[in-house]
């Protein structure tokens, strides 16, 4: 990667354009995109989503959806939806196949 190429995805990744978005317009991967960042001593930074979709991914969990379905159905990481229940009180079920009747 240029000079120019990687001083720009700093300043991208510092204004808080998306690491994929990053990743893409570079042709590079989300982690080497991190690793640029880190190298240049920003901070790592997670995702955070809008409240609106954070509001409905613990809504959905807590209404019994699996955290799989809610990520697929909000188009966000699993991670995003555990990380949305947890901060919006709720807590994160064990894992595993559900016994029917139980």
């Amino acid at each position: 990667m240029s000079v120019s190429n990687r001083a720009e995805l700093i300043a991208e990744y510092a204004d808080g354009v998306p690491v994929r978005e990053l990743a893409t317009r570079f042709n590079v991967h989300r982690g080497t995109v991190r690793e640029i960042a880190r190298q240049a001593g920003l901070a790592a930074r997670r995702p955070e989503l809008p409240d609106a979709i954070r509001q409905d991914a613990a809504q959905l969990y807590a209404g019994g959806m699996a955290l799989a379905q809610v990520a697929a159905r909000l188009g966000v990481s699993n991670e995003a939806v555990r990380s949305a229940a947890i901060a919006c009180g709720g807590t994160i079920r064990p894992g595993g196949r559900r016994r029917v009747g139980a």
